[in-house]
């Protein structure tokens, strides 16, 4: 405690000695501030008594406390804060060096980042950026979440073979009645096409008779309208559509037994998902007369079993690179090939295998999707003058 106080009282000689007031300068509460600051000097310099003081390193809070009092720079001797010379070693700064301030422009990644979407064009969610229900921020990881989703939910090609008691035409002649029922029903397009994904993948798992390939769809309809629809259609409906082939309870006890064998697994993408992405990205998804046509092409995909070796997603993009000729647009823009990850030559096949199944469409058997198309309502594109092979126009444009 002794120590303490005559190191006390060597700081502050007007404080008190032997408890009385030692005679000096008045001191405010806080301390003078021109003896703060000599008393400091006399600190970093070498002491109160001038005597020369240890040399070290200024910290950056003395540095600061000596400038704010005023303290000795010495600047007009060329001498640093210490009252030194500076190192010999030591250079003077470059003029020609560029310095970084924190105004500095954008680091390197994002300005190459920023020179490459300039180059790839206009984006093209550009035009729908400041409405909020296009969820354009969002849209990019939908899309990737497809694409990922995709391989997962896709049936083999060859699943009928597995089926003792139904084929593939009897699919066929389902799907065609199922497009009769969607019309009837008035519902939207998504239920469509979910609807005939619950029922490959079903078929895929689990044996069906042909007694109950029916039941199956109007099921699996029943669900996808669940799944879509505002205002779903009730049971009754599909019994009475159904011609009363299953009454109410068979139904039910089917829905129960899909929904167990998807394992409740309704969130799937569909062809609807990327063709309305790519008629954007080609620059025709405000052309209805396009829209409709490649949307044709898709659903004359539906019926055909042969189908199911192309993903979802490359007859979609077929399909609008083959409307986009149709209608002598830019079959293959650059847009549509980056946002389906295609390339031009390997459309080609799936683009022939459209292209057969338009010409075939008039003359066949199963004429639901073409007499859809036959309507004013989607311009007539089923009866359209197209030329003789898709794909040759398709790759000669």
């Amino acid at each position: 405690m002794q120590q303490f106080a005559s190191t006390a009282d060597a700081e502050n000689p007007g404080r008190q000695l032997n408890g009385k007031p030692q005679a000096g300068a008045a001191r405010r509460a806080l301390g003078d501030i021109g003896n703060l600051g000599n008393t400091l000097a006399q600190k970093v310099q070498g002491g109160k008594d001038g005597e020369k003081g240890r040399t070290g390193v200024l910290t950056r809070r003395a540095a600061a406390q000596l400038m704010a009092v005023g303290g000795p720079t010495n600047d007009s001797q060329g001498t640093d804060s210490w009252g030194t010379r500076p190192r010999a070693s030591l250079r003077p700064r470059d003029g020609n060096v560029p310095v970084v301030s924190s105004a500095a422009p954008a680091p390197p990644i994002e300005a190459m980042a920023e020179l490459r979407r300039a180059s790839l064009g206009p984006h093209i969610d550009d035009a729908d950026k400041n409405d909020p229900l296009a969820a354009c921020p969002f849209i990019p990881h939908m899309m990737s979440f497809y694409k990922r989703t995709e391989p997962k939910v896709r049936v083999a090609d060859n699943y009928m073979s597995n089926q003792c008691d139904i084929n593939d035409k009897m699919r066929a002649i389902l799907i065609d009645w199922l497009v009769d029922v969607h019309i009837k029903f008035k519902l939207m397009p998504e239920t469509l096409y979910l609807t005939v994904n619950l029922i490959d993948r079903f078929l895929e798992a689990k044996q069906v008779t042909r007694k109950h390939l029916q039941l199956v769809g109007v099921t699996a309809m029943l669900v996808a309208s669940k799944y879509e629809e505002i205002w779903a259609p009730e049971v009754r409906d599909f019994v009475y559509i159904s011609d009363r082939a299953y009454n109410r309870d068979q139904i039910l006890n089917m829905e129960k037994i899909m929904l167990n064998v998807l394992r409740f697994n309704l969130t799937v993408p569909t062809h609807l998902h990327f063709m309305q992405r790519f008629l954007k990205a080609a620059g025709v998804a405000e052309n209805q007369e396009i829209v409709a046509y490649a949307t044709y092409l898709v659903e004359l995909a539906l019926p055909d079993y042969s189908m199911l070796k192309f993903n979802y997603s490359k007859i979609a993009a077929s399909a609008v690179s083959a409307a986009c000729s149709a209608y002598g647009r830019d079959p293959v823009p650059r847009a549509l090939l980056r946002h389906s990850g295609y390339n031009e030559p390997s459309l080609r096949d799936c683009v022939d295998a459209l292209d057969l199944l338009y010409s075939k469409a008039p003359t066949a058997s199963l004429t639901a999707v073409y007499k859809k198309f036959s309507a004013e309502k989607y311009h007539n594109v089923a009866n359209r003058d197209v030329p003789t092979r898709l794909s040759d126009a398709h790759m000669d444009a």
